[in-house]
């Protein structure tokens, strides 16, 4: 992984990217912890008290909050910019997508619940239509060259010619599923997250190294032809309590895995790499008819990637002056009281 490096020989666009980013964080920053936003928040949260139980009626789901919350965000957002902003037009782009004097701004809000989710809030993760950085194939292992890393955002819009700038809000709440809900207010986890991505004009200046992984991934069946058909090993019991090599071995007693794949090794994983089609199969758990199964399954891609969060803080500006791309509040609630709203 690589922190923005300060000695490349930079281009003219470069250093006016690296300002905007730098300039419209603060701006963004100042928007979701003033006192009016946190307001807004915490109408939410009396909200989502009062009628939890009919919005999870409504809903069906777990996140009561995510649409509301992205709707307070736009509401900001629009009214900070009022007059301002054009339309933009494109249907890539995050939750809000604006043109401004000097940029088109791209904001996503993504809400997260502790309760069984509280890594997400320490950890930075994208969808594909959020990011325009380019970084290498990651997990590489072996013979396996890795994954490709997509990135459907232009890094400069080709009608207007302004950059695309990309950022993350995050807002951290507690829901146990039996009716006690609340926005989080605590040290122990931030309330809200916000992160700036930085744009794909930029990746070289990271060396294209900024991500470490994906969350999760979406694999081949037999639907997609015979070759593809996932390969049951064993239960995941008897799976778990095997070495790397009796894994192999094991995989090996119950399929037949041709000869040309390659062994190939990961963290959390191991599998097989065939390189005349350039695909790797890995191990997947799988629960069918209650019982935890071990499948060999083909990959087909990564989803939901994850940044490497120390470098995206560690910023600097086209004058090496440093700044601050992921800021962590914690306990901003206390701040405004609570007959205000």
């Amino acid at each position: 992984m690589s922190k923005q490096n300060i000695n490349y020989n930079r281009s003219e666009r470069q250093n006016e990217i690296l300002d905007l980013e730098e300039k419209y964080m603060k701006i963004i920053e100042e928007m979701v912890t003033s006192d009016e936003f946190i307001r807004d928040l915490k109408h939410i949260e009396k909200e989502t008290q009062e009628y939890y139980y009919i919005l999870d009626e409504v809903w069906g789901k777990k996140n009561k909050v995510k649409e509301v919350s992205e709707r307070l965000l736009r509401h900001h957002i629009y009214r900070r910019f009022s007059g301002a902003e054009n339309f933009y037009s494109s249907p890539i782009s995050c939750d809000i997508a604006l043109e401004l004097d000097d940029i088109i701004l791209n904001l996503d809000v993504k809400t997260i619940d502790k309760v069984g989710n509280s890594g997400e809030l320490t950890t930075t993760q994208f969808e594909h239509n959020q990011t325009s950085f380019l970084n290498k194939k990651v997990l590489s292992s072996g013979p396996f060259p890795g994954f490709n890393v997509k990135s459907n955002l232009q890094a400069i819009d080709p009608r207007t010619h302004k950059p695309l700038l990309t950022y993350l809000v995050k807002i951290g709440y507690s829901d146990d599923g039996n009716g006690t809900f609340y926005f989080i207010n605590s040290d122990s986890y931030p309330s809200i997250v916000i992160t700036c991505l930085p744009n794909g004009a930029l990746s070289d200046l990271f060396d294209n190294d900024l991500f470490n992984n994906f969350k999760d991934y979406t694999y081949f069946d037999l639907q997609n032809g015979i070759y593809y058909k996932p390969r049951r090993i064993t239960s995941k019991d008897e799976f778990s309590n095997l070495s790397t090599n009796s894994k192999f071995t094991r995989i090996e007693q119950a399929t037949d895995i041709p000869e040309s794949w390659e062994r190939v090794i990961w963290e959390s994983k191991i599998g097989y790499y065939d390189k005349e089609r350039n695909q790797v199969w890995w191990t997947v758990e799988k629960l069918k008819s209650n019982h935890w199964d071990i499948y060999l399954y083909a990959v087909k891609n990564g989803n939901t990637a994850r940044f490497n969060d120390s470098w995206l803080k560690e910023r600097y500006n086209s004058k090496n002056e440093p700044w601050c791309g992921e800021e962590k509040y914690c306990k901003i609630y206390d701040n405004v009281k609570e007959e205000d709203y």
